[in-house]
């Protein structure tokens, strides 16, 4: 949508260069979301043009760039804006060359405007971001400025030619212009000078010289001679931008030994010394090594005493002794606001130069309010106090735009006063305080850029600095609760649960009364209609600071039928809220209806689009022409599902049976068998990188084989039980690869991912050793993402227990497998109940439909596992009795020396009877989390996690001895324990009749 402009715009301009107009229009087809968009710009734009180099300008562009607001929906030129030129001479005939030339010109992050031409020498011409463009490149000779860490003594040198701009380029071209003002009467020297200046890499290199020996006076011979160098050494200021000499500077001469002058000579002693260059005595014709003077730039020349910063020549103490010295000149009247300002003032130095002081109120003018938090803005006429270190001097920087905050509740000085005062001097742009004296309140005195980071509304800092939001703004959303209701309390409570999750980037969750749509269109009979939402859709807009709405919107309605008087629909709405608006109910019908922003859903069936298809504008079940063979549906349905959303896929595929090589049974089960195979070919998936997606093949892929007994002769059972796997790389998740049919029995067969680890239970008698709290918790993080994937789809697993789960690896990488009886929350057989006794919720053993909350009872029980190393229930048989003791609330025992507190408590929550009381997956996953977290040596950690940690630590030695007695120890299991998945319905077929009856288990007696 965005592009669309872009593109329809092309035949609108042209530079008059084919070449030139190809190259615009293949970086505007690549533009990214938050950059200004790269176009031809007539010269005629530019006004203010001032050459500050060779080839560099500066100018202002009228109309300004270009940018996509995303709120606004909206393209927006920022009007007179600063942007540098860079002519590009000699540049009448475009060549690949040329063009490769601009690409290496440009720079690296967003700031590249576009291309014009100087209609008067036809030379074209770069325009960038002025801002930009001198945060990367040097204004003066636009050259990309250099810095390597391993150049300077220590960061901080690096730093400062950072934050200065120090320009290599432009110093040593300073240095070879120079190289003809100077000789020293021997070429060996001579070269050896001219490459130790063309060898600089920082502004902190002394420059070597060739120094005449009449610059030297009062000589005195020691040791080594010390001077005065008259001239003094050629030095860059990084502040000024520009070379100078230190007259008069104390040096060390030290003689060398004249008859060995050689370039390794030379290099290695100019190495043990900081040196300014090389002279000649010239009456002994002894060559003099020019050493630097420690004392010249390690101490203040007026106190003596080290400098804070060498390279500013700060001298802390002088500092403070001039604030002392003044201080009587500028007071507030009061002794406690004086003491505390020159507390503060005594705290200067070089980090933080400002100079806290009392302000006179006559000395702000323009007074303007802007927020309603005691805020406003001034202009201070004197201005703020720094000390020049350049200069050498205080100066003040006059007539600056300052904030004024007002301290009403403070009219009496007072410790709290003083302190609040000092919370809000955390930073460096503050100035001083001040009194209005009409008012007699107080006022903090701060720098504009105050407002960079901070709300204009309450001068809190930000959420979103991108943004500009601050939650001051929910206070818009919080008093229009009152103003709207769905007639649903809880629906109601939902909404405003996350209206209150905003954070000022793209559109508001809302309730929408029925009538605020027109021209309603059905798309598909009691499931999709398309209409327009008069209001529009509520955002928060940036450039404006304020809540707007886009009236007339395009959307699209999903009707939740069945939805009336049922608020099971509530649990699904945060699974299906992405690109919604919001919520609306037909006031026919009074199924609630779920509003989607347009262009996600196909206009002719309401199936959402997969990425490919939200670019395009194309759906391809609508233009698919399905086959009738009800596998060859399959198999194009499967392909047809391909989530585009998803950087990795896989094809779903046909694969023939003498694909296979390596076969080995690894597994049995009451419906199939599976086997482990070589697939010669091999997978086919898709893979995203830096350019395109690309379809490739893995020969020679490990898979597991899943035969499905007796499948030939019920077809639609195993097409449902294909369908209930992805094709997609979805983690923590068994993947499909595609089906196969042995030749002799006909079987039909699921040629799915190759779990190298193995089972639970065969990985967990391996690793009994290393299974500590920290890789249990792992392997359970692991397991509950994979089912919160599943119900984030509208699906339940059915038959979720330890046998069906698998590990990817030797880490302790475990995923969901056996998704066999995945069915979609509506698609429900009653009837039949399939599954392990100790993993089945009560609910469903009573003939109660599986929901999301039975997987949630499953997992569960899977914690107890983790924690005790034991299956549930295994010291007992797996009969009506054992149904009837779950269903009357008996859970496995738990062992409180081995498993902590609030691992308990969650487990307890997972189990519990009443399904309503069961937590999400979500916040099952959130709980893990911490837990993980808490035992993470490297995550860094807050008092609950210490609390958690000590919990575990305090079982972990009791945990791994009960680990190792049971891989001691398998006797203990029953016998007629059955941990694979059997039709229930033998032992619940009573259930009913004799659910309230108490029942002894004579088996255990």
């Amino acid at each position: 949508m965005k592009l669309e402009l872009l593109t329809k715009n092309f035949a609108n301009w042209t530079s008059g260069n084919e070449i030139i107009d190809n190259f615009i229009q293949e970086k505007q087809l690549k533009h990214e979301r938050y950059s200004a968009v790269f176009e031809w710009i007539p010269y005629d734009k530019f006004i203010e043009i001032k050459g500050i180099g060779k080839s560099i300008a500066t100018a202002i562009w009228k109309e300004g760039p270009l940018k996509y607001y995303k709120n606004d929906e909206e393209w927006i030129r920022s009007s007179y804006k600063k942007v540098t030129l860079r002519f590009l001479y000699d540049s009448e005939n475009i060549t690949d060359e040329f063009i490769n030339k601009v690409e290496s010109y440009l720079l690296e992050y967003e700031g590249n405007y576009g291309i014009s031409q100087n209609p008067d020498t036809k030379d074209y011409i770069l325009v960038f971001s002025k801002e930009n463009f001198e945060r990367y490149n040097c204004k003066k000779c636009g050259d990309k400025y250099e810095y390597d860490y391993k150049d300077y003594k220590d960061s901080g040198q690096c730093y400062n030619d950072r934050e200065n701009k120090w320009c290599k380029s432009c110093h040593i071209n300073h240095l070879k212009n120079n190289f003809a003002n100077w000789a020293s009467g021997n070429e060996k020297i001579d070269n050896f000078i001219q490459q130790k200046q063309l060898n600089i890499k920082t502004s902190y290199d002394l420059i070597f010289e060739w120094i005449p020996f009449n610059e030297f006076i009062e000589i005195r011979k020691g040791e080594s001679s010390v001077a005065v160098w008259k001239e003094g050494p050629l030095c860059y200021d990084i502040i000024e931008k520009e070379w100078m000499k230190e007259s008069s500077k104390k040096v060390v001469l030290k003689y060398l030994n004249s008859e060995n002058i050689t370039d390794e000579f030379l290099s290695e002693v100019t190495v043990l010394y900081d040196s300014y260059g090389i002279s000649q005595n010239t009456n002994t014709k002894d060559y003099i090594l020019v050493v630097h003077y420690k004392y010249s730039k390690k101490y203040c020349k007026e106190c003596e005493k080290e400098y804070a910063k060498l390279d500013h020549n700060w001298c802390e103490p002088c500092r403070i002794n001039h604030l002392n010295d003044n201080f009587i000149n500028c007071t507030s009247g009061n002794e406690k606001i004086d003491y505390f300002i020159r507390k503060t003032q005594l705290k200067i130095n070089n980090e933080n130069p400002n100079v806290f002081e009392w302000i006179p109120f006559n000395e702000l003018i323009e007074i303007k309010e802007i927020g309603d938090n005691c805020l406003t803005t001034a202009i201070w006429k004197k201005g703020p106090l720094n000390y020049n270190t350049h200069e050498k001097k205080w100066m003040r920087a006059s007539y600056r735009k300052v904030c004024l905050k007002y301290m009403y509740y403070f009219q009496n000085i007072t410790d709290e006063f003083i302190i609040k005062i000092e919370l809000y001097l955390t930073n460096k742009i503050y100035y001083g305080v001040s009194q209005n004296q009409d008012m007699k309140v107080y006022i903090l005195v701060f720098n504009n850029d105050y407002f960079d980071k901070r709300c204009e509304k309450c001068g809190n800092k930000y959420e979103n600095h991108y943004q500009k939001w601050c939650k001051c703004y929910m206070e818009y959303l919080k008093n229009d609760f009152t103003n709207w209701t769905s007639g649903n309390e809880k629906l109601d409570g939902l909404i405003q649960k996350y209206q209150l999750k905003y954070i000022g980037d793209g559109t508001i969750f809302e309730w929408i009364p029925y009538n605020k749509f027109i021209d309603v269109k059905e798309i598909k009979k009691c499931d999709f209609s398309i209409a327009i939402w008069t209001d529009g859709s509520l955002y928060y807009s940036t450039p404006n600071r304020k809540f707007k709405r886009k009236s007339n919107k395009k959307v699209l309605l999903k009707y939740l039928n069945s939805s009336r008087n049922n608020d099971d629909f509530l649990n699904k709405i945060p699974y299906l809220m992405e690109n919604s608006y919001g919520i609306s109910q037909d006031p026919n019908t009074k199924d609630y209806i779920l509003v989607y922003e347009f262009g996600y859903n196909c206009e002719n069936c309401g199936k959402k689009y997969n990425k490919f298809e939200v670019k395009n504008k194309s759906c391809m079940s609508c233009q698919t022409n399905c086959e009738n063979e009800k596998i060859n549906d399959l198999i194009q349905e499967m392909k047809l599902n391909i989530d585009y959303n998803f950087n990795d896929n896989i094809m779903f595929e046909w694969i023939p049976y003498d694909q296979f090589d390596d076969i080995k049974e690894i597994g049995k089960g009451g419906f199939s068998t599976v086997y482990s195979a070589i697939w010669k070919d091999g997978l086919l998936d898709c893979r995203k990188n830096l350019v395109a997606r690309n379809w490739r093949r893995n020969p020679n892929t490990r898979v597991a084989l899943k035969c499905l007994h007796n499948s030939q002769n019920c077809i639609d059972e195993f097409i449902n039980e294909v369908k209930a796997y992805s094709n997609q790389r979805i983690d923590k998740i068994l993947k499909i690869y595609g089906i196969s049919q042995n030749p002799i029995t006909k079987d039909y067969i699921m040629v799915l991912e190759y779990a190298i680890g193995g089972s639970f239970n065969s990985y967990l008698i391996k690793n009994y050793e290393s299974f500590d709290w920290f890789n249990g918790l792992k392997s359970l993080i692991n397991i509950i993402d994979g089912l919160n994937k599943i119900h984030q789809k509208s699906m339940i697993h059915r038959d979720f227990h330890i046998g069906n789960i698998l590990f990817m690896s030797d880490n302790f990488n475990a995923c969901i497998s056996d998704m066999g009886l995945c069915r979609k929350i509506d698609d429900i057989d009653e009837k039949n109940i399939y599954g392990v006794i100790p993993y089945v919720a009560p609910e469903v053993l009573k003939g109660n439909p599986y929901t999301q909350a039975a997987d949630i009872y499953s997992f569960g029980m899977i914690m107890y596992v983790v924690a005790t190393g034991r299956q549930p229930f295994d010291d007992r048989a797996h009969d009506e009795i054992l149904v009837l003791n779950i269903c009357n609330g008996t859970r496995p025992e738990i062992n409180k020396q081995i498993t902590p507190t609030c691992y308990i408590d969650l487990m307890k929550k997972c189990w519990d009877s009443n399904p309503e009381n069961r937590p999400f997956t979500i916040d099952v996953k959130e709980e893990i989390e911490l837990f993980y977290n808490s035992l993470d040596k490297e995550f860094k950690k807050e008092e609950q996690h210490h609390e958690i940690e000590e919990q575990f630590k305090e079982t972990q030695e009791s945990r791994k001895e009960n680990l190792l007695s049971i891989k001691n120890d398998k006797s203990k299991t029953h016998t007629h324990a059955v941990y694979t998945s059997r039709l229930l319905n033998h032992f619940t077929k009573n259930l009913p009749s004799i659910s309230t009856v108490e029942i002894t288990d004579f088996t255990s007696i």
